[in-house]
C-alpha cells in the first residue's frame, strides 16, 4: 500500500516536473519506481506506458509550438533504432538460449548516456547550433536507449539547448518524439518480454491517471517561468541527471 501510494505521489511530481522544464521526470520516476519493482524489465516496460501518457498529455497541451521539422528527422532514425534494439534482444536471446529476454538484464547504457551530456554540455566545441539532421542519428541511438534504459529523455535533451527554440517548443517536440520511443518499444516488450499490460492495469491506470494531472498542474506554473531561468533550470537538471546516472552505476 505503501508503494503504491509512492508510486503515484513521483507519477504526479516528476509529471509535473517535466510539464515545468521539459524533461526531469522520466529519469526520476524510472528510479522511484527501480526502488518499488524487482523486475528491471517491468520496470522499463511499465514505465515506458506511463511515460507514453506523460508525453502525450504535454504535447497535446503545447501542441501549436511543436516543430515538425525535427520531430521528422527524429522519426526517421528512431524506427530503425528500435528495430535495431529488437534485433539485438532476439539475438542476445538464442546466444543465451532464453525463451524470453525477461531473463536477462538490459540497463548497461546508463553511465555511458552520463558521460556524453557532460561532454555535450562543457566539453565540446561551441559556437554554432545543431543541425536538425544530428536528430537522425539521435533519434537512432534513443531507439536502443528507450528500450535498454528505459528513459531516452536525457539522451536527446542537450541538442534541445542548442535548437534555438524557445521554452515552449522544446518542451512540445521533446515530448512528441519521447512519445514515439515510448509507443514503438510496446511491442518488443509484449513479444520478447512477454510483458502483459493488461493484466497489470490496477497497477499501471492510477500512475498514469497521475501524471495526466501532474501534467495540467505543471503548465500552469511553466507560464510564470522567464525563458531565461527554464534554460538554466534545463541546463542544471540535466548536469545532475548525468552525474547521477553515472556514479550510481559506478556505485553497484
Amino acid at each position: 500500500m505503501v508503494e503504491s501510494f509512492a508510486l503515484i505521489l513521483a507519477a504526479f511530481l516528476t509529471s509535473m516536473l517535466s510539464a515545468i522544464i521539459g524533461m526531469g521526470g522520466g529519469i526520476t520516476l524510472l528510479g522511484v519506481m527501480a526502488i518499488c519493482m524487482p523486475e528491471g524489465y517491468l520496470v522499463v516496460a511499465y514505465h515506458g506506458i506511463i511515460q507514453l501518457v506523460s508525453n502525450v498529455t504535454r504535447l497535446l497541451i503545447f501542441r501549436e509550438h511543436i516543430d515538425f521539422k525535427i520531430s521528422k528527422k527524429y522519426l526517421s532514425g528512431i524506427i530503425p533504432g528500435l528495430v535495431l534494439a529488437a534485433i539485438i534482444i532476439y539475438f542476445l536471446m538464442q546466444f543465451y538460449k532464453v525463451s524470453s529476454a525477461d531473463q536477462f538484464q538490459i540497463d548497461y547504457l546508463k553511465p555511458l548516456i552520463g558521460i556524453y551530456i557532460i561532454w555535450f554540455l562543457y566539453i565540446r566545441k561551441k559556437g554554432r547550433s545543431v543541425s536538425k539532421n544530428a536528430f537522425i542519428w539521435m533519434g537512432g541511438l534513443s531507439g536502443l536507449a528507450t528500450v535498454f534504459v528505459g528513459a531516452a529523455g536525457p539522451l536527446i535533451a542537450p541538442l534541445f539547448i542548442n535548437s534555438n527554440l524557445k521554452k515552449h517548443s522544446i518542451i512540445a517536440t521533446k515530448a512528441l518524439c519521447q512519445a514515439i520511443g515510448h509507443l514503438g518499444k510496446i511491442p518488443i516488450f509484449i513479444i520478447l518480454f512477454n510483458v502483459d499490460y493488461i493484466t497489470d492495469w490496477k497497477i499501471i491506470l492510477p500512475l498514469v491517471i497521475a501524471v495526466y494531472f501532474g501534467t495540467k498542474f505543471g503548465k500552469k506554473m511553466l507560464g510564470k517561468l522567464p525563458e531565461a531561468t527554464f534554460q538554466a533550470l534545463f541546463r542544471f537538471t540535466l548536469t545532475l541527471i548525468s552525474v547521477r546516472l553515472i556514479v550510481v552505476e559506478l556505485m553497484k
